[in-house]
């Protein structure tokens, strides 16, 4: 028996480049007689509009959902799966064509659509080849309404969140894509706002620590793998399978020299060592932000907002 595939593509994914790779793709289903549908997602609401669609039809006809896009796009559609189905266990296929793809970094997946395409096939014909990739989704609870959201990569208030907004709204973002260079596009934006951002205060209760205030909170990002902001390895260490998650704040340098050996020790993996950077890693954690500040999930903007968060994490599992 075959199987039958279900893609949902990003339209706007790599400033609309995922069109074109979506027609190769295509073209390859076709000549190779794959049973498959697909459907182009107009919006956030009307990816959630369908996923809801897709769920109540797959109890009729049990079908591979495969999603194409950026890191946004599989935050998207994973939000909208377990907000309608929070008991959802039927692995999710993926093929990475996005700007930053830091899911496909951690996870060691070749961004190449064609290649994801064909591992997907092989992956998940009949009888399998091998078993699906299990993952920890981050969960974060927001402690004023009890909502509930989740994130592959990581969450970001302060400096990441300042970069993601400032590279949605560059018109360089579109043109690096184009050129395929579309991961230059956070480096690009990171040095102007390492001047910009100011510093905020936050508090962090951890389970095993003793709650710490952090007046001058910098960059404040809770991951589940190594990576954010389109490949920088900030938390070297961090794994997306121990059921753990982990959490990094950085205080605002003094000064300039100390705000380049900072960077100068990211780029050695010796950040732990600088007295301005603190590390959790835990099942459970929360924070609290004093004021307004800009947030990122997965590179989707939060807005600015007070934010007061439970953090956590469950299992899921992965095509890839």
């Amino acid at each position: 028996m075959k199987n039958k595939y279900q893609f949902i593509i990003n339209p706007v994914a790599k400033s609309g480049q995922s069109l074109a790779n979506w027609a190769l793709l295509k073209e390859k289903l076709v000549a190779q007689e794959i049973d498959f549908n697909f459907y182009i997602s107009k919006d956030s609401q009307d990816l959630a509009r369908w996923i809801n669609h897709f769920l109540k039809q797959q109890k009729l006809s049990p079908t591979q959902l495969v999603v194409m896009g950026g890191d946004g796009t599989l935050n998207l559609a994973i939000n909208a799966i377990l907000e309608r189905d929070i008991n959802y266990r039927q692995p999710i296929a993926y093929i990475p064509d996005g700007s930053g793809n830091d899911f496909a970094r951690a996870h060691g997946i070749a961004v190449d659509p064609l290649a994801s395409l064909q591992r997907i096939l092989e992956q998940t014909s009949q009888p399998f080849k091998k078993q699906p990739l299990t993952i920890d989704l981050g969960i974060y609870e927001d402690l004023k309404n009890q909502k509930r959201q989740y994130f592959v990569n990581n969450l970001g208030i302060g400096f990441d969140a300042m970069v993601v907004s400032m590279t949605n709204q560059s018109l360089a973002k579109v043109w690096l894509n184009r050129l395929g260079w579309g991961k230059l596009a956070y480096p690009l934006l990171i040095f102007k706002v390492l001047m910009e951002q100011d510093a905020f205060a936050v508090t962090v209760k951890n389970p095993s620590h003793s709650t710490d205030l952090y007046e001058n909170a910098y960059l404040m990002t809770v991951s589940n793998h190594p990576y954010f902001g389109g490949g920088v390895n900030i938390m070297p260490d961090a794994d997306p399978h121990d059921g753990l998650l982990d959490l990094i704040i950085i205080e605002k340098p003094k000064n300039k020299i100390r705000l380049f050996k900072i960077v100068q020790a990211l780029l050695k993996k010796q950040l732990y060592e600088q007295p301005e950077v603190h590390r959790y890693t835990n099942q459970t954690l929360e924070f609290q932000t004093h004021r307004l500040e800009l947030a990122q999930a997965d590179g989707e903007e939060l807005g600015a907002h007070i934010y007061n968060y439970r953090f956590s994490s469950r299992s899921f599992d992965f095509w890839l």
